[in-house]
């Protein structure tokens, strides 16, 4: 069953697992979608191979929340993204702990910026070929990252990923690059469409405790 829904600015779709019982609490897959799905249809959304694809992911039972981007990219509606994000986080059938951040191409940027913002609220993030900002990757010390590209893409360089990954790992955090040989810009159909792949998100749990950054200082990380 999906659910459409809205808060604030933003419209989303919330899709329940086969079974579900509002009793019990549920991993959650946040799902940032790509440039080809922006605006305010939000049935272009449900129709996304991502998003199909996610929902149909039966390893683990889970929840995924999709907001629609209406804006030029998702960086316009960060402060919406956030509220969003709370409020799933909130709400009495999601497992705080158990919260899991992907997205694909401009998904994928807004996923590292999104978790890089907040990255207490996330226990593992996936982004595909996207990119972010590398000086803002070392608050993802603390949240283990799965980045997938396909060497062939030239809309989304893969060394965006590269330079992000990098970060991550010069700061001491745990962050993994997967790059396809044989694809250019669509990996999203390859890793959604593989459950052994988003079977990572799952083995981590976060404590939600807020990271100390204040060791990442111009005077001894530059």
């Amino acid at each position: 069953m999906t659910e459409r829904l809205k808060l604030n600015k933003i419209q989303y779709l919330l899709h329940y697992p086969d079974g579900f019982d509002k009793s019990k609490k549920y991993p959650l897959i946040l799902f940032l979608h790509g440039s080809g799905t922006r605006g305010t249809d939000i049935s272009a959304l449900e129709q996304g191979s991502a998003f199909v694809k996610l929902c149909d992911y039966k390893n683990h039972d889970c929840i995924v929340a999709a907001p629609q981007c209406s804006a030029v990219n998702w960086n316009e509606l960060m402060s919406e993204l956030i509220a969003l994000s709370e409020h799933l986080r909130a709400l009495d059938f999601v497992d705080k702990h158990r919260v899991y951040l992907t997205g694909n191409s401009m998904g994928g940027y807004g996923t590292w910026e999104l978790a890089s913002l907040r990255p207490w609220f996330f226990a593992a993030i996936m982004p595909l070929c996207g990119g972010g900002i590398p000086w803002h990757a070392y608050r993802l010390k603390t949240v283990p990252v799965y980045a997938f590209h396909g060497i062939l893409d030239n809309d989304v360089l893969p060394e965006e990923s590269l330079k992000m990954v990098r970060e991550v790992n010069r700061a001491g955090g745990h962050a993994e690059l997967n790059l396809f040989p044989d694809i250019r810009h669509n990996c999203w159909d390859r890793v959604y469409g593989d459950s052994e792949m988003l079977d990572r998100l799952f083995s981590h749990v976060s404590g939600g405790e807020i990271p100390d950054f204040s060791e990442f200082t111009s005077e001894n990380y530059g």
